[in-house]
């Protein structure tokens, strides 16, 4: 059997671990380092469910944990941003619509059983699964606490309900900081999503008021989460209101310029803050007659003036769209403008990887499988590289290569390649020998998940090129 490899990718694995401790991340200025001075960017996509009824990631009833988890790394993400809620922490929690048989065809599984190391798990147990996949591909995760109760973001107003008051909130996120400690995968805690509502009833930001200063709350939370893991990041997302400025929520930060946040390590703080176009909410300036010139200075005002004074990275928790053409092209324009506006500057995750976002849409199609691929064509050119290289990889199944355009890795199970991106019309792929002779060639069908069949090698390098009218594309293997 013919085994393919990455080129040094033994020395990359051997490195993992020397590395770990240079991927937990802090801040100078405006910009992320490791612990080396080396600075990055996280580049990822949110991938919902465990803050919904099922207290699972969703998708699982449709594919395999792995293959989803493949398909983001493949799509060139850096980390994921995994939303969740406190019902995961108490002893009746359990999660739901997990299958346990289906195909996967990231896993070379075309009928048979999936998501078996799922089963029977609590939500905290499959949290502990996903984050360990994440680390064996070299993501990096983003905890978010995204409601209290089950598919309550939209009610909770603030961080605390009844059943989960301020200090069961602080508790269970020292909880989480403490299971993973010393986990390098594990990056960066944001302490709340979206805190919003009007100012006398809702999330307030540096008035002094405990039951509704959100800066107060942060500053309480963020030095316990620290106190019990001093490594990760604290991302502090801001309100809707303050004073008479409105905006997303939790996306003003305008009280941080004259209330910032104090924690007992500055160096861990990142403000965040999540942007919608049209589709989302009709907000006036979308109507503005000056519309899309306007934006930069909405933007600058709410919440760049913090990168662009020095103060903070500005990790943009959430931001997407479902269709470029819908509100007459707005939608299109706004998000076009938007990742000018970020560059390769900023830090975010996409809102999402799930098609069943009733706002956005997903990457996926409503197959749970087929990439949307304008969707990742807008993005790519605004991704950064994995913040420490590729991990070991999930057993049985390895990465031999990106491909030279960076759109993905070729992946390989068993003795077949299966080809990071779908076909809609055939090509010719050609194999060729360490000395650049042709080996083979064959045409590969239209398919969503094409999967190559190759012959058996000698050992050495070798040279895959695909050609035709969808794309154009080369990767270098390794057999032994």
């Amino acid at each position: 059997m013919s085994i393919f490899r990455l080129r040094n990718f033994i020395a990359c694995v051997l490195s993992v671990s020397s590395l770990a401790s240079a991927t937990y991340l802090h801040k100078a200025g405006n910009r992320l380092l490791d612990a080396n001075g080396k600075e990055v960017r996280l580049t990822g996509v949110n991938w919902f469910g465990l803050e919904t009824s099922n207290l699972s990631p969703h998708g699982l009833w449709a594919r395999d944990w792995k293959g989803l988890l493949l398909d983001v790394r493949d799509m060139g993400f850096n980390c994921i941003r995994i939303p969740y809620c406190d019902k995961i922490f108490e002893p009746d929690a359990k999660a739901s619509s997990i299958t346990t048989f289906g195909s996967e065809p990231a896993l070379g599984i075309s009928s048979g059983a999936i998501n078996a190391e799922l089963q029977n798990k609590t939500p905290l147990e499959i949290l502990d699964i996903i984050i360990d996949g994440c680390g064996k591909l070299g993501l990096k995760v983003i905890l978010d606490n995204h409601s209290r109760g089950p598919d309550g973001y939209i009610e909770e107003k603030v961080w605390y309900t009844a059943a989960v008051p301020e200090e069961k909130w602080i508790a269970n996120w020292v909880a989480l900081a403490a299971r993973y400690k010393d986990n390098s995968t594990v990056i960066a805690c944001d302490l709340d999503n979206e805190p919003h509502g009007p100012a006398a009833a809702g999330s307030q930001w540096g008035t002094g008021v405990a039951a509704f200063d959100w800066r107060l709350a942060a500053e309480k939370c963020g030095n316990a989460v620290l106190q019990a893991n001093p490594d990760v990041l604290i991302i502090v997302e801001g309100v809707e209101k303050v004073g008479a400025t409105s905006y997303w929520w939790g996306g003003n930060l305008t009280g941080a310029k004259s209330a910032p946040i104090r924690l007992s390590k500055p160096e861990k703080l990142v403000y965040s803050a999540h942007e919608y176009g049209p589709e989302v909410f009709a907000q006036p300036w979308f109507t503005d007659a000056a519309f899309p010139g306007n934006l930069p200075a909405i933007w600058d005002a709410n919440f760049g003036y913090l990168a662009k004074e020095g103060t903070s990275p500005v990790f943009v928790g959430e931001f997407g769209l479902r269709d470029a053409k819908s509100n007459d092209g707005k939608a299109g324009v706004w998000m076009n403008s938007f990742l000018k506006y970020m560059g390769t500057a900023y830090s975010w995750t996409f809102w999402c990887l799930n098609p069943n976002s009733g706002d956005t849409g997903g990457l996926l199609g409503s197959d749970w499988r087929t990439p949307e691929q304008w969707k990742l064509d807008l993005l790519k050119p605004y991704q950064a590289p994995l913040v420490a290289g590729p991990g070991p990889g999930f057993s049985g199944i390895r990465n031999v290569a990106r491909e030279k355009s960076g759109s993905g890795f070729l992946r390989m199970v068993g003795k077949n390649l299966l080809l990071p991106f779908a076909l809609n019309r055939a090509h010719r792929l050609t194999l060729y020998s360490p000395a650049g002779k042709p080996i083979t060639a064959m045409d590969v069908a239209p398919s969503q998940r094409p999967v190559i069949y190759l012959p058996k090698l000698a050992p050495g390098l070798y040279l895959v090129r695909l050609a035709g009218p969808d794309r154009q594309a080369a990767w270098t293997l390794a057999a032994e």
